[in-house]
């Protein structure tokens, strides 16, 4: 299936590039945890979760993925 659909894209476009990704932010626009860690630097990710109204996993994701580094809540 997928050379047909290969061949119907050579024909109708004349390459097989990839059409570029479309991703939108679910919850979470990466700005705004920017500028909260900037004016809080000593916040825990668990505060700035509770601030934005998600997860500590996503905080994480989105901080990891902006390569900003922050304290980390010791789960007892």
């Amino acid at each position: 299936m997928t050379i047909f659909k290969w061949k119907k894209k050579l024909r109708e476009t004349g390459n097989l590039e990839r059409a570029p990704l479309n991703r939108k932010y679910r919850k979470l626009n990466p700005e705004k945890p920017v500028k909260y860690v900037e004016e809080q630097p000593d916040a825990y990710q668990r505060e700035i979760a509770s601030e934005f109204k998600v997860s500590k996993s996503c905080i994480g994701k989105v901080l990891r993925k902006l390569k900003i580094t922050i304290k980390k809540d010791q789960d007892i």
